[in-house]
């Protein structure tokens, strides 16, 4: 198991499962994110990319971020850092850097999880719905507020809820600044699964181990290929899927996907 030092996160690896965790750690300030932790959570991923580098195949497998405390999985940006700049440029550092926080999460190769219990409001909605898939426990509120401060969401909130939930939708959430419950929140088609407070450590468990037996490079040519469809145009993004599904057919996990099959055995993948 490997562990690295941050102020603002905790930050975790698990070379027998690779399984990987990022954790908001500002429970006195409800998650409340700063620009320290922005920086973090971008180096986080990068030490995530890196170990990647540095292995004989995928060191990944999923990464699950979740937050300290028993209150918010984040409240939002950090109001007080936003006070006193007058300057467009100093302004503008704000949504660049946080933009860069989400893309961060939401482009690592690797499918990312988040798990969230209890208050999920501004910039830490942005950064569960940078994520891949979001569970959730039914105490956890959510919410795009933004709109109160004469702002709309700076880490692209209404663009990236627009392809979740829909665009009028994301346009009514992110325009009223309402506050939604867990259960509004899957019917809205904005989290994956709500459970009891108690369970959810459990099932998100069992979902990553799930995704953790999976062929690694399949489960990052999937990401890829659905994160695409946002990029170019629905044609081009067919396309672009079977290139990967020509590159995918001549791997070794592929090899052995097959045998595995053939042999009527569990398949053991190494992300080769």
């Amino acid at each position: 198991m490997s562990d690295t030092e941050f102020d603002t996160i905790e930050w975790h690896f698990d070379e027998d499962s690779g399984i990987g965790s990022v954790t908001l750690d500002r429970p006195d300030a409800m998650n409340a994110i700063d620009e320290t932790m922005q920086r973090e959570v971008i180096e986080a991923f990068d030490r995530f990319a890196e170990l990647d580098d540095e292995a004989d195949g995928v060191a990944v497998s999923a990464v699950v971020m979740d937050a300290a405390g028993d209150k918010a999985f984040s409240s939002g940006l950090d109001l007080g850092e936003m006070q006193g700049l007058d300057d467009h440029d100093e302004k503008k550092m704000i949504p660049d850097l946080f933009s860069d926080a989400t893309d961060a999460i939401e482009s690592y190769e690797a499918p990312v999880v988040a798990k969230v219990d209890g208050l999920c409001l501004g910039g830490g909605f942005e950064f569960a719905i940078a994520c891949d898939f979001r569970y959730v426990s039914e105490d956890s509120t959510f919410g795009q507020p933004e709109v109160n401060f004469g702002l709309l969401p700076g880490g692209g909130a209404a663009q990236r809820l627009s392809t979740i939930i829909g665009v009028s939708q994301a346009k009514e959430l992110c325009m009223t600044g309402k506050h939604i419950s867990a259960e509004e929140a899957l019917e809205y088609g904005a989290v994956n699964e709500v459970h009891p407070g108690e369970e959810l450590d459990d099932a998100v468990d069992e979902f990553v181990n799930t995704l953790a037996e999976k062929p690694p490079l399949a489960l990052r040519a999937i990401k890829d290929a659905s994160n695409m469809t946002r990029q170019v145009g629905y044609e081009e993004a067919i396309e672009y899927g079977g290139h990967i599904w020509v590159t995918m057919s001549q791997t070794d996990d592929h090899a052995e996907g097959m045998e595995a099959f053939a042999e009527d055995r569990e398949p053991e993948f190494h992300g080769r």
